[in-house]
């Protein structure tokens, strides 16, 4: 605790420090409001400016100036007054490359094994410091442009803002929009204070909201409504966690996932903490359409989440100390994915190891039949996993001939893509939950809502050793030790408490 009011001595220090800095006006370095003019050259300008006269503001004064590629520098704070929208340009090739090979990134959508060579962004910062973005204005990125509606998963389209390898960072109060990619990434990078940002970014596929890949973090009051995952956690990085994160008071809108640590876990996350949020669905759905029958998603015509708490470890990283509480889930099409996978291996050629995840006070309301999943490897199982105070509801069940369909033996993809509907398939035959490959795993508290005709039993317990199940409601009946409700498999030391 200590550690932390000391950062926010520093955070306020330093904006007091900005505000009583110089600053440099872009319309003093030639930058105009006519749509057919490009400001880049104004706006870096002004940047270059005040970084060697040793820091200040640099102000976008209200109107709606297009730019390509700026680059933000150590003690220049951008300030976006009200009505300022900076709007980036609909030409690619505003947009240079810019070389990250040396900071030994892996990558966010080409997940291959490579580092990444070069990114493209509205905003860039590269090993800058005590520096950042602020005010009541819009950074507008172009994701709607048709030069990049490129389709899923595909590289090359620039991201709203992308900070990497730096330090001391502030995003405070402003407005992003459109990106054609991700909104805000925040990549190898310390100290940083993210507060009352508003996001939204539907116009264009993979637009995560927030990646955040670090230490050191405070993000509290924002908004975010994102076409792919809202609030992300990466690891992308050998040698250096994300890690030391709190994350408070957040409404987080998604087509995707609400929360997620992933896929991306290289080295992995440890200290994380998020408390208070909403989790929703998006406000709009202009891509990513599940194709789910009724039978698996009620009203599959309607957007949802795909999954509102996504914790991965799948890439040989170590996830340890997490703790989720305070949330409210909408829509979603499962509550909880927890996973240990191995599309990697780490150096030592071992998978992830997943440990100390506590996860409370959770409200859902899950629109399929897709339960929540706990899993590990046989080699590497989950371990300490701790759930309590939840309560789900789901509209929809399986009957007694649909559950003739499921298969017996559940698939298990070890190395492809983790997901909820990907992994295991949407045919589980549990309710509630599927456990597999754990230990020392306990659910406490935790009510179940389900229509009476559900042929599957809340419980689908697979080599798990030490699972406590303690005061557990299904339908408002006290759970019982018995397959009709707590089906077992290869398993041991399974206590049902009341």
């Amino acid at each position: 605790m200590k550690n932390i009011g000391l950062y926010f001595i520093v955070i306020v220090l330093l904006q007091v420090n900005y505000v009583f800095s110089q600053n440099y006006n872009i319309l003093d370095f030639g930058a105009k409001t006519d749509t057919t003019f490009l400001n880049t050259n104004a706006i870096q300008s002004a940047i270059d400016k005040c970084f060697l006269q040793g820091g200040g503001e640099v102000i976008i004064p209200a109107g709606r100036f297009f730019t390509g590629t700026i680059f933000l520098k150590s003690n220049v704070y951008l300030n976006l007054s009200a009505g300022a929208v900076l709007q980036g340009s609909y030409n690619p090739m505003d947009y240079p490359e810019h070389n990250i090979f040396s900071a030994k990134k892996f990558g966010t959508i080409t997940h291959n094994g490579i580092y990444v060579e070069s990114m493209k962004a509205l905003v860039i910062a590269d090993n800058a410091h005590h520096f950042g973005i602020k005010g009541e204005g819009t950074l507008k990125g172009a994701g709607e442009g048709k030069a990049f509606q490129l389709g899923i998963n595909k590289d090359g389209k620039p991201k709203n803002i992308f900070f990497i390898g730096c330090k001391d960072v502030i995003l405070k109060e402003f407005d992003i929009l459109n990106a054609a990619q991700i909104c805000i990434s925040i990549s190898g990078c310390e100290r940083v204070l993210i507060d009352g940002i508003y996001m939204r970014s539907l116009v264009n596929w993979n637009g995560d909201g927030l990646d955040i890949d670090g230490k050191d973090i405070i993000i509290s009051n924002s908004t975010i409504d994102s076409e792919d995952d809202a609030l992300c956690f990466k690891s992308e990085y050998l040698n250096k966690f994300c890690e030391n994160i709190t994350v408070t008071n957040c409404i987080l809108s998604s087509l995707c996932n609400g929360i997620k640590f992933g896929t991306g876990s290289r080295s992995g996350f440890r200290n994380i903490t998020v408390n208070n949020c909403v989790v929703k669905k998006a406000s709009f759905n202009g891509y990513r359409h599940w194709n789910m029958p009724p039978s698996i998603v009620y009203q599959p015509e309607i957007q949802s989440i795909n999954t509102g708490i996504v914790i991965l470890g799948v890439d040989g990283g170590i996830v340890e100390n997490i703790n989720i509480s305070n949330i409210i889930m909408t829509d979603v099409l499962s509550p909880i994915f927890i996973r240990v996978g191995k599309r990697f291996l780490n150096p030592e050629n071992k998978p992830s190891v997943m440990r100390q995840i506590n996860i409370q006070n959770i409200r859902v309301e899950s629109r399929s039949v897709i339960p929540s999943v706990i899993a590990g490897l046989e080699e590497s199982p989950v371990e300490d996993i701790r759930l309590s105070n939840i309560r789900i509801s789901v509209p929809i069940t399986v009957s007694s001939d649909s559950l003739k369909t499921f298969p017996a033996v559940i698939p298990e993809n070890l190395k492809g893509y983790p997901e909820n509907r990907l992994t295991f398939g949407t045919k589980i035959s549990a309710a509630a939950f599927y456990i597999k490959h754990a230990r020392g795993i306990t659910l406490n508290d935790i009510l179940i809502k389900y229509a009476e005709n559900e042929a599957r039993p809340a419980f689908l317990i697979d080599d798990v050793k030490d699972l406590k199940l303690k005061d557990i409601f299904v339908n408002d009946k006290k759970l019982k030790n018995n397959p009709t409700m707590v089906l077992k498999k290869n398993s041991e030391k399974i206590e049902v408490i009341d």
